[in-house]
């Protein structure tokens, strides 16, 4: 009950008014908002996912503005810390499992993304409802398992529509709860192979899959996030260099010299990838130095995707390698030091560009409605030194936690963890795998999202090691007293 109340007053003390924040993203998500309002079908613009503007298109459909998105948002937040905290009681029995919850709950990361119109909180809701559903079916048998897998796969499929780092997100989704449906009857089997087909429907309708591309950088988003992002191994590749040459044609020294300054900007900025990507992904010369001669859009996305695989087909080793150490940076800093300011940073240059994109869809908002007043993050915020040392331990304890869940995994010991854990483990990585294959892990917001299921790690883990704590000194003080009957609980591993 102590526990309960200490989460539900976290809760409590984390709520903040209703204030829109706009961000950099925040007008293209309202631009395709509005055009997927008057098309009436995913429409996106400025490289969007298509979920989010669905979120904003609907809630405008119903008369709502944008302080009801963040109130929306605020709702959806406290729906997951609860459901975080039934899934790791749930799974433990103890109440020492909800400290990491109530962690998350207080977490700035998080909390600021509540009043910002981006898809990083509802993208972070689906994800880690997806995981926590898959770890309350562990604790419940028959139809309720069958049923809490199926939530489990299409709250995956609405996070890969609202992110495309969510990518691998329904698969792993769809792979774990079909090992967890037991007994497989044919009723299951139906119900299952319904849903995995509702959520390839929901997946290829409502992800950037889906999405048309209304405009030239939705067009060339993915392909070109892809070439940018691994400039430094299309580059140093022969072939790619090639394709490069025959697409530019005549161009082709301006764009090897575009691409080699781009390659050089701002170095240090993001020491992961070792260069900084953007200044290549932003550049728009670049779309017509590689389109053809009619300057197509869809040319360019073909030639990025040239150029991209063959730099991969010609160095598998250094694009695995790249991949490898983004996952290890995000195993190092899975719990991200960050929205350590007092207040949320709003770009107000994007406000009037936001304002501009309403009035010229006949949607007018209210200066208030745009720009209110400073919003404190959180309680963590206030002490940022503590704070920051606080998220690094325990950004290393997931590490530990791992180690001690991969030790066990390979001793086939300990069961029940390993297979608890096993879900927490795949799904966090299945959430990170995408953005560490496609762009780095040095933009921290794409490590936001799958703390929760990092908080829910700490959980198991805390709970497990103290059961074998204290087991080891059960069986420790059996064997130091003569004659004492052998300990019942068994030392880890049993």
């Amino acid at each position: 009950m102590l526990a309960w109340a200490a989460l539900l007053l976290a809760i409590l003390v984390s709520f903040r008014p209703a204030v829109p924040v706009i961000w950099g993203d925040t007008p293209p998500f309202v631009e395709s908002a509005l055009r997927t309002l008057e098309a009436g079908q995913p429409t996106v613009a400025g490289g969007r996912d298509p979920g989010y503007p669905a979120f904003l298109a609907v809630t405008f459909a119903f008369g709502g503005d944008l302080g009801t998105v963040v109130r929306l948002q605020q709702a959806a937040w406290v729906v997951l810390m609860l459901a975080l905290a039934i899934a790791a009681q749930a799974a433990t029995r103890r109440a020492a499992a909800l400290v990491p919850i109530i962690l998350v709950a207080m977490y700035p990361g998080l909390l600021l993304f509540r009043n910002v119109l981006t898809a990083d909180l509802l993208f972070a809701v689906f994800l880690n409802l997806a995981a926590a559903g898959l770890l309350i079916a562990i604790c419940v048998d028959g139809a309720a398992r069958c049923c809490a897998v199926v939530a489990s796969i299409l709250c995956a499929v609405a996070a890969a529509c609202l992110r495309s780092q969510g990518l691998l997100v329904p698969f792993a989704a769809i792979l774990v709860g079909a090992c967890l449906v037991q007994p497989k009857t044919p009723v299951r089997l139906a119900v299952m192979a319904a849903a995995v087909a509702t959520a390839l429907v929901l997946f290829a309708a409502g992800s950037r899959f889906g999405a048309s591309s209304s405009d030239q950088a939705s067009a060339v988003f993915v392909p070109k996030t892809l070439f940018c992002n691994h400039l430094n191994i299309v580059l140093a590749s022969d072939a790619a260099r090639a394709e490069i040459v025959s697409a530019a044609g005549d161009r082709a020294d301006a764009a090897m010299a575009r691409l080699a300054a781009d390659f050089a900007a701002e170095p240090g900025r993001w020491p992961v990838l070792g260069f900084f990507g953007d200044a290549c992904l932003f550049d728009s010369e670049l779309d017509r130095d590689l389109a053809d001669k009619t300057g197509n859009a869809n040319s360019a996305a073909a030639a990025y995707w040239r150029v991209f695989l063959a730099a991969v087909r010609d160095r598998p080793l250094a694009y695995a390698g790249k991949v490898v150490r983004q996952m290890g940076y995000g195993l190092l800093l899975a719990w991200p030091p960050y929205g350590l300011e007092p207040v949320i940073p709003v770009s107000n240059d994007d406000v009037p560009h936001v304002s501009e994109i309403m009035t010229r869809h006949g949607r007018a908002a209210q200066p208030i409605d745009l720009q209110g007043g400073p919003v404190r993050i959180g309680l963590m915020s206030d002490f940022p030194a503590v704070s920051a040392y606080l998220f690094r331990a325990l950004s290393a304890a997931f590490v530990v936690a791992v180690i001690f869940w991969t030790v066990a995994a390979v001793r086939r010991r300990r069961r029940a963890f390993v297979t608890r854990g096993g879900i927490v483990v795949v799904m966090w990585a299945a959430s990170i795998a995408a953005a560490a294959g496609a762009h780095t892990l040095d933009v921290s917001r794409y490590l936001i999202p799958g703390v929760p299921m990092v908080g829910l790690m700490l959980s198991l883990f805390a709970v497990e090691l103290a059961e074998t704590i204290k087991a080891d000194r059960a069986a420790s003080k059996s064997r130091k007293i003569p004659g004492a009957a052998p300990s019942r609980i068994r030392p880890w591993p049993p």
